[in-house]
């Protein structure tokens, strides 16, 4: 029987990496060899098919791309000769490797190369699977080192994979690949996280709104950001300078890159997040009506909503009770009207200055009571850390003898949770000997907003209207559709602020705070 002749060869190249590619090492020189090879075998090169892919998938554009080319042109009676550098760059596992040559062969390619000769023989066949399932093992093994170095590196403090947003890698010269706070991504995301710890966000979705304002962007769309996004950022225990990676079972530690934020804002986000669970925030709370959830209605003493209703020739704004069986339900009252009234009680909040700098005086006087006693909290700080790394090291005996995997699994979550507590004293500890206190430039901010919120209510975004809402006011308002609405019950400093007797008081010294004292 003759065998068909071929004349007609396809070159098949790949690199492990798209990094590999674009440092030009490989691809060239594996088509280099084939049209060397298929010139001395006098074929006619009619194709070349490069992938940038592991071995160990099927599933490459490359190869697809040869597949559909063979089952155009090659036919039994002209088969075209399937040219691949190694046996390696063929694929790095058994049964991808045969499975590929079996699709070749099924449209009449033949599969050959210059550095091993492919056969149906019993000899050919076990030669050939030898060398299948060494490059496979190679291929495991060096996934094995790659994930040994990788671990090795996490368990030092750096991140060894993509940058999350508002951080870059940088070469350090020391560190070598090192994650760097990536400007202005890094202070938005800041404000973002440290707002949402804070009461400032109170949801997520207040929080993705923000970012969004911001323009705030990760691979994607500039002012498109998305839920899951947000959980990401205030799930991420990077941004407040530490690493951990579940899959690998490093446990969380202090990173060598700068965080955006302390460990202790971090866990406040994470209680907030538990505390948050069945809190969903509902599309139609936006600037259009900032009071919507604020205001409760007069008769069933539920949050009022709000929405735009369809006139005869355009849209009116309102907000409505919708409680089904109350007396008022879908009864409408006009934005204007309700806002209005809002704005005429928040006028009056008219707190007096000299009353504001004397509970600007008394609180720091305070502090500095309480920095005064900033050596006695560093130690029973140290104290505390000394204790926490003691459990840790007694849970990670207990974890070697326990014979129950739920057992393990309780001790190893037990031990997350230290390890945690650790991170936050010592950043504590470095914070009380670094001495850096900004108490008073932050308690000036306070009393500025204290002074005119009425202010910041007319010019301020909706995140900045619904915080005058928390900081003034210390229950939810209640309005009646034909008396307005009833008596505000306001925040302690607001009421301490505006209460008229407190002008003809007298300032007394405060027990405990000036030296001689004698309490």
């Amino acid at each position: 029987m003759n065998t068909p002749t071929r004349t007609k060869a396809v070159l098949y190249c790949r690199v492990s990496s798209q990094q590999q590619k674009k440092d030009g090492h490989g691809l060239e020189s594996q088509e280099h060899r084939g049209r060397q090879y298929a010139e001395g075998q006098r074929y006619k090169v009619v194709g070349v098919f490069k992938d940038d892919i592991t071995g160990g998938r099927v599933d490459r554009p490359g190869m697809e791309g040869m597949l559909q080319f063979l089952e155009e042109h090659s036919t039994p009676e002209e088969p075209i000769a399937v040219v691949v550098d190694d046996i390696k760059r063929w694929a790095r596992d058994v049964e991808v490797h045969f499975l590929l040559r079996a699709a070749v062969e099924a449209r009449n390619g033949v599969l050959e190369s210059p550095n091993f000769k492919f056969g149906d023989s019993p000899e050919d066949k076990f030669n050939e699977t030898i060398m299948a399932a060494a490059a496979e093992l190679e291929r495991n093994q060096n996934k094995r080192q790659v994930i040994q170095k990788m671990k090795a590196r996490l368990e030092k403090g750096y991140w060894c994979f993509d940058e999350p947003p508002g951080f870059r890698y940088i070469k350090h010269p020391e560190h070598g690949k090192l994650l760097a706070i990536d400007e202005p991504k890094a202070s938005i995301i800041r404000e973002a996280l440290e707002g949402f710890a804070c009461g400032r966000f109170p949801t997520r979705e207040e929080m993705r709104r923000f970012l969004a304002e911001k323009g705030f962007t990760h691979r994607g769309k500039s002012g498109i950001v998305y839920a899951e996004q947000v959980t990401r950022l205030l799930t991420r225990v990077l941004y407040a300078g530490c690493v951990e990676y579940k899959p690998w079972k490093v446990s969380i530690r202090k990173g060598q890159h700068q965080g955006l934020i302390s460990m202790e804002t971090f866990m406040h986000i994470q209680e907030r997040l538990k505390d948050n669970e069945r809190t969903l925030q509902r599309k139609d709370i936006h600037a259009d009506f900032p009071l919507r959830g604020f205001v409760l209605c007069s008769s069933c003493r539920q949050p009022m909503t709000a929405g735009w209703t369809q006139g005869r020739n355009q849209k009116y704004p309102y907000y409505r009770c919708k409680t089904k069986g109350c007396a008022l339900h879908n009864k409408n009252i006009p934005k204007k009207k309700i806002e209005g009234e809002f704005e005429h009680l928040l006028s009056q909040v008219k707190p007096r200055k000299n009353i504001l700098e004397i509970i600007r005086i008394e609180l720091l006087a305070l502090w500095n009571k309480k920095i005064g006693d900033v050596e006695a909290i560093r130690q029973k700080r140290n104290a505390r850390l000394e204790t926490v790394k003691k459990d840790i090291r007694e849970y990670c005996d207990l974890i070697k003898t326990a014979k129950s995997q739920t057992v393990r699994g309780t001790y190893e979550e037990r031990i997350e949770e230290l390890e945690m507590e650790q991170v936050r004293l010592g950043e504590n500890i470095q914070k009380t000997e670094a001495r850096n206190f900004e108490f008073e430039p932050a308690l000036d901010k306070v009393i500025e907003f204290i002074k005119d919120p009425f202010l910041m209510w007319k010019t301020g975004d909706l995140a900045q209207k619904r915080l005058v809402l928390r900081m003034v006011f210390d229950e939810l308002l209640v309005y009646d559709r034909e008396k307005g609405f009833y008596t505000a019950t306001f925040s302690l400093p607001v009421e301490l602020s505006c209460v008229p007797e407190l002008d003809r008081m007298e300032m007394v010294e405060m027990p405990g705070i000036e030296p001689g004292s004698n309490v």
